[in-house]
């Protein structure tokens, strides 16, 4: 999750060329006047670029073949094992990557092709599934294999994502950023409320088919790619001498930090995701100690799914009516509000709204931070500055899993919920007594009038094109 994009709302009217009105009068409809010798043109819908519908539906494939195994994994473990601190361990591997591996990866995404940095994670994660795959057709199962190859999943998974955020800015025009950014983030919402019954589901029939699912859609997602048009080279300059990679990082991390509200937001944010991942652990606790089945689960996390949904949706619309320090307070207060009900309603109904409460909350603010930090990042940085982000709000998240798994085999299911409920409390009077001052409206201000450079933007088939000749072929004269 990052921090919403400026306040200025992207137009989807344009002038291009339309009569002068009168100097001091205004239009009969009210409209503002056109400078003389402009009209109004409609930018094409999203869907006419040839690559972002490609980078668009191979991610989907992928993401959705990412959360058929994951789910798995910590059912898998939770209920050949029963030991939550086993489920715990895995869920802590599968988010430890964002600890470790997102600053390195920033800078090599910043260094290589994007599109083959791509293809290559999804063979790296498509043949490491696959073991497990082969090895629960063969009655065999160990911890050790499950936790490394989670890591090996999510590892990929940082540099999968790094890329096609990065991408997204090369295949659609600017100004259609924030519209682009909605669609992927309600695509992944789409596939949580999709991918996480399904998943349930399948492993309620056997243990190995989630896993061979997703090893089908991860091959399914290279063949789509395949065919998305590369980079003519790497995002940083063919240099003889190449920068080293801790100083890179380095550049990164002042990027960010010199942000002041934005860093605090950041860090705000991160604690928000711990407890989150405390919360999903815990329910999946719940559930199993009122003997639900695995796929009651699913149906939970496919209502969480359902109001992220929605939530990708009106992001856009909470983007252009709110500053940043407001989404935070908001956010945050809200979900204080909601949480402590997991501590009395156990009953999967109740559970499931909550969950779809929260979630909606989640991606209309998450869909806000991608097209703000996107919008504002050189390109040549997108990778450096994307991995710091995603290292402070995501990092958190392997502590919370490893720590809940442990606190739910000492204090109990019900009594962690409680602890969580607070920690959400706490940031939630954090946020509203960091937002309401001064210097949080300052940098909001500031961030407003960043200047941005302008780019060359994509044609309706995907490749670029001087932004002034592109504006005349796609022109539509509404004068007539």
């Amino acid at each position: 999750m990052a921090l919403p994009e400026t306040g200025v709302p992207d137009a989807t009217w344009a002038d291009v060329s339309a009569p002068a009105a009168v100097p001091g009068t205004a239009p009969a409809d009210g409209r503002v006047a056109a400078p003389p010798g402009r009209r109004r043109h409609r930018l094409p819908p999203l869907s006419s670029y040839r690559d972002f519908r490609l980078l668009w539906t191979g991610s989907a494939m992928s993401v959705m073949a990412e959360r058929c195994s994951g789910m798995a994994f910590t059912l898998l473990v939770l209920w050949h094992t029963g030991s939550k601190s086993s489920a715990g361990l895995v869920g802590f591997a599968s988010l430890l990557p964002a600890l470790l591996v997102q600053l390195p990866a920033g800078v090599l995404v910043d260094r290589l092709n994007r599109r083959r940095v791509m293809l290559w994670t999804l063979i790296i994660r498509m043949l490491a599934v696959a073991t497990v795959a082969v090895s629960l057709l063969e009655d065999r199962l160990y911890v050790w294999h499950i936790v490394a190859v989670a890591f090996i999943q999510s590892s990929m998974t940082v540099f999968y994502q790094l890329s096609e955020r990065a991408m997204v800015r090369g295949v659609v025009p600017s100004r259609q950023m924030g519209a682009a950014m909605a669609m992927n983030e309600a695509r992944s919402r789409g596939v949580n409320f999709i991918g996480n019954p399904v998943s349930g589901a399948l492993f309620g029939l056997s243990a190995w088919i989630p896993f061979s699912s997703s090893v089908a859609l991860y091959l399914m997602s290279m063949i789509t790619l395949v065919r998305l048009r590369s980079e003519k080279e790497s995002p940083s300059q063919k240099n003889k001498k190449k920068p080293k990679m801790r100083d890179q990082i380095a550049v990164g991390l002042s990027w960010v930090w010199k942000r002041a509200y934005f860093r605090t937001a950041l860090l705000i944010i991160a604690g928000s995701n711990l407890v989150f991942q405390g919360l999903i652990l815990s329910v999946a606790v719940v559930v199993r100690e009122d003997g639900g089945a695995a796929g009651t689960i699913g149906l939970i996390m496919a209502a969480g799914g359902a109001g992220g949904l929605f939530g990708a949706f009106t992001g856009g619309s909470l983007n252009n009516r709110l500053p940043m320090r407001k989404v935070m307070i908001l956010a945050h207060v809200s979900w204080a509000v909601v949480m402590p009900a997991t501590i009395f309603f156990r009953q999967p109904v109740a559970l499931g709204v909550l969950f779809f409460i929260t979630s909606h909350i989640g991606a209309a603010v998450t869909v806000s931070g991608m097209s703000y930090q996107v919008r504002i990042t050189p390109n040549n940085m997108q990778g450096r500055v994307g991995s710091v982000v995603m290292l402070i709000v995501s990092g958190a998240s392997s502590l919370g899993a490893l720590g809940t798994g442990f606190l739910l085999e000492a204090v109990g299911s019900r009594q962690t919920l409680t602890i969580v409920s607070g920690v959400m409390a706490l940031l939630a009077v954090v946020a509203a007594v960091v937002f309401t001052r001064r210097g949080a409206a300052l940098e909001d201000q500031q961030d407003n009038e960043l200047p941005t450079k302008p780019v060359p933007a994509p044609i309706a088939d995907g490749s670029t094109a001087d932004p002034f000749t592109t504006m005349q072929l796609r022109r539509t004269n509404v004068d007539g």
